[in-house]
């Protein structure tokens, strides 16, 4: 019996140890995509890159006009720079959901987390079935008026969709889809980041 509890216990420990290593790896990914790879390189698949005014921060882009250079590679000085820049300690806890949403034919649903200012979330979706459906995903000010809203990502007839935002401001975040098909469609989103809830409106 005492040989079981010391190996429960062993298992348990990797478990979160992979889980830590996992959370690490993912930020780590994060930070890269919408951070120093928009400052230092002047790539910014995401656009936060642009919406944070970092892009080309490093100026290793070449100016309009001059010949083509291969950007150098950031220094250890440059890349703690942007760290710090967008970097936040969370008072939150980490947390990763799982829901389905079934969306009835023509109509259009939203699902909202509430996040600070700095929080980020990261999230991934697909349609159960490989229907094709209208999606946007954004973000409104606490207290905004109901057509007052930031877009961040829009997409007409997709099956599924993937991104992160790093919350600018402090407000509800989330998704809107419209089935405009003529049979019932089931969402599965997977969202994990900083967050304290997830409504459906």
């Amino acid at each position: 019996m005492h040989t079981q509890q010391i190996d429960g216990a062993g298992l348990a420990s990797k478990r979160e140890l992979l889980r830590g290593l996992l959370i690490t790896v993912i930020i780590a990914a994060v930070v890269l995509v919408t951070t120093i790879l928009p400052a230092e390189y002047g790539v910014d698949p995401t656009g936060i890159g642009k919406m944070l005014g970092i892009k080309n921060l490093s100026g290793s882009a070449t100016s309009a006009g001059s010949s083509a250079k291969t950007p150098a590679a950031p220094s250890i000085a440059s890349v703690t720079s942007v760290q710090k820049a967008i970097a936040s300690k969370q008072s939150v806890p980490y947390r990763a959901d799982t829901r389905e949403i079934v969306l009835q034919p023509s109509q259009g649903l939203e699902v909202k987390t509430l996040m600070t200012q700095g929080a980020t979330l990261i999230y991934s979706w697909k349609t159960k079935n490989g229907e094709k459906i209208s999606h946007d995903f954004h973000g409104e000010k606490t207290n905004a008026k109901s057509d007052e809203f930031e877009s961040y990502i829009e997409e007409k007839s997709v099956s599924e969709s993937k991104g992160s935002v790093i919350a600018p401001f402090t407000g509800t975040h989330g998704w809107f889809w419209n089935n405009q098909t003529a049979n019932p469609v089931t969402v599965i989103l997977q969202a994990s980041g900083f967050y304290t809830d997830m409504v459906n409106k």
